[in-house]
């Protein structure tokens, strides 16, 4: 048995051992609990999110350590990518949580594939109300400023002479890309009132006025795209953006739409200024059909998905390089048309045939309309090595169905007028184009097919027998 005095001698330095680790314990928490409150007094950089959940809130955290709550996110945070799902979610949200969102991002929510053709109108109509508003004020203020800062001698020249700077209209005070918004904004205004006066009904379903540096995007809708039976979408050729051009597609869409009529149902036709179309110059080697045809195919994808359990029967009308446009959309993006018409084409892109395409396109429901002296339906695979633009829809070996288009007032040779002329009013191609919309295809013209031959004296050639047939 130990000694009583080494047993006391232990507990005492077992006692003594503890009481040290207790008391650096103690020391280690207040030292935490002191860098805590330090950290918390420290304070916090301000954080930005997204458009819809805007700055958080830091001033309390500033004052008194809390740590803010976070913001609550705005309903549009919720929208699924895909045009199907999104109609879903849509219809999902409260009329409040659906107005909260319109007011909130009207851009936002006009540009969503999938929603109404009705929501997206009001959204979009409010900002292009915002932006006349916003664009017009700008231009006043860079013109006052401009003539306010002239020199003395400048104000004195400009007084005396006409057609001066003060005279210029304000937009061109403007940088180049703000003076094409502005102009886009008036354009896209004035058709649709043109629209609501000549059908009774107009919806701005797409507007985006700063689309590739100030070209523009819109697509105006003759009648109601939410109820219609039927629904065709022209698509553009060369040259054409909104500022210059949205009055042409409009008109086309116009009389498409009066053409139909109401016997077959109630038809709305969009006039579809959607993507960035080449001129002249570069129509041979841009890649604007690629990428033109991959925005007309979700735009028809938005249609179709805001219409999901009531389908319209729905044509898409390629003019022109809007043709190669839309045939590209059909082979390699999808388009969910009904039935594809190429008119005044000069190429089909990449489809060879009809067989290229998928879903009815295939079988039946691709037409084809070229004017025999439409210069520009020449310039295809047959008569330009390269094969730039594909393939003359127009011909038999393309297998699309062929209808009549010739011009009453048609040249003697191949011309550009005659290539302006598919949608006038009381022609046989707009008349064809009507009965096509709107699923009348028994009413339709047919016409032969322009076929290749092999001359010994001039070689490969293409004939056309339209250029023999009577025109009344």
């Amino acid at each position: 048995m130990a000694p009583i005095s080494s047993v006391d001698r232990g507990a005492a330095e077992a006692a003594r051992r503890r009481a040290e680790a207790a008391r650096i314990a103690a020391q280690a928490q207040a030292a935490a609990a002191k860098a805590k409150e330090k950290a918390a007094r420290k304070p916090q950089p301000q954080q930005t999110l997204t458009a819809f959940e805007g700055p958080r809130k830091v001033g309390a955290e500033r004052l008194t350590g809390e740590k803010a709550s976070p913001v609550a996110k705005g309903p549009l945070d919720a929208a699924p990518a895909d045009p199907k799902a999104r109609a879903g979610w849509w219809k999902q949200l409260s009329p409040t949580e659906q107005m909260q969102a319109v007011s909130s991002d009207p851009k936002k929510v006009g540009s969503l594939d999938g929603l109404p053709a009705s929501v997206r109108d009001t959204a979009n109509r409010q900002q292009l109300k915002n932006e006349l508003t916003q664009l017009t004020a700008e231009a006043d203020k860079a013109k006052k400023d401009y003539l306010d800062n002239r020199s003395l001698g400048d104000k004195l020249r400009d007084a005396l002479r006409p057609g001066s700077a003060a005279d210029e209209p304000a937009e061109k005070f403007l940088p180049k890309e703000k003076q094409h918004q502005l102009e886009n904004a008036r354009a896209v205004q004035k058709q649709l009132e043109r629209t609501e006066k000549e059908v009774g009904s107009a919806q701005l379903l797409v507007y985006d006025s700063a689309f590739v540096k100030g070209e523009g995007r819109a697509a105006i809708v003759a009648g109601n795209l939410d109820t219609a039976k039927h629904v065709s979408v022209s698509v553009p050729g060369l040259n054409s953006d909104v500022r210059d051009y949205m009055d042409n597609i409009t008109s086309d869409a116009l009389n498409l739409h009066k053409a139909a009529g109401k016997e077959h149902g109630e038809v709305a036709t969009v006039a579809w200024m959607g993507y960035d179309a080449p001129g002249f110059q570069n129509v041979a080697s841009d890649n604007a059909a690629e990428n033109g045809a991959k925005l007309l195919a979700a735009d028809v994808a938005g249609i179709r998905a805001s219409r999901e359990g009531n389908q319209p029967h729905l044509t898409v009308i390629g003019h022109s390089y809007g043709s190669t446009t839309a045939s590209i959309a059909a082979d390699k993006n999808g388009l969910r048309a009904d039935d594809l018409v190429l008119i005044g084409s000069p190429g089909a892109g990449s489809a060879k045939s009809v067989k290229d395409y998928d879903g009815p396109l295939a079988n039946g429901h691709v037409w084809s309309g070229s004017a025999s002296r439409d210069f520009v339906s020449w310039l295809n695979g047959s008569n330009l090595p390269g094969d730039p633009l594909g393939q003359d829809p127009t011909e038999d070996l393309f297998g699309a169905k062929r209808f009549t288009a010739e011009a009453t007032d048609r040249g003697d040779k191949s011309n550009f007028e005659d290539h302006s002329k598919y949608y006038r009013a009381g022609s046989e191609s707009l008349g064809n184009l009507a009965d096509i919309v709107t699923g009348n295809y028994g009413g339709v013209d047919s016409a032969k097919h322009r076929y290749g031959e092999h001359d010994w004296f001039k070689g490969n050639r293409v004939i056309d027998p339209e250029t023999q047939r009577p025109v009344s």
